[in-house]
């Protein structure tokens, strides 16, 4: 896991100066799978002093929430099955943005797009819930 989380950092510290941008934070967490929305990231940036996050507090930031496929697939299912209201399986992307950018603890445009190009998804028609649940736990 420190491996993966090394080699991610250093595709962000583009000047391999062992530092990232703290605006970086989110971005780099979520290459490595975890599934944060930008609530859980200002509470993370909170803790870093300046505008640089070194290695070592990156590990320690990235080890507070680890990853948990099972537990993130099932609860993703279920949010995808409220919306599924004649159970065809599947989403329409435009209405899925819509959902994840205007209700709950919203994601910004973004970071919907973000998510999509990371887990393979078209940004628009439809798509099998089931594979969108897939991808974004396997990205």
């Amino acid at each position: 896991v420190e491996v993966e989380m090394k080699e991610c950092f250093d595709l962000f510290d583009r000047d391999a100066d062992g530092k990232i941008e703290a605006k970086q934070l989110g971005e780099v967490l979520r290459s490595l799978g975890q599934i944060l929305i930008e609530k859980d990231v200002v509470e993370l940036r909170k803790e870093v002093v300046g505008d640089l996050v070194a290695f070592d507090k990156f590990k320690e930031l990235a080890s507070r929430k680890p990853r948990q496929p099972e537990k993130q697939s099932k609860a993703l299912m279920q949010a995808f099955e409220v919306f599924d209201k004649i159970g065809t399986g599947q989403v329409d992307m435009s209405e899925l943005q819509h959902i994840v950018t205007s209700m709950g603890e919203k994601l910004s445009a973004q970071e919907f797009q973000d998510i999509c190009k990371a887990a393979g998804l078209a940004p628009s028609g439809s798509v099998e819930y089931r594979q969108v649940v897939d991808k974004v736990i396997k990205a």
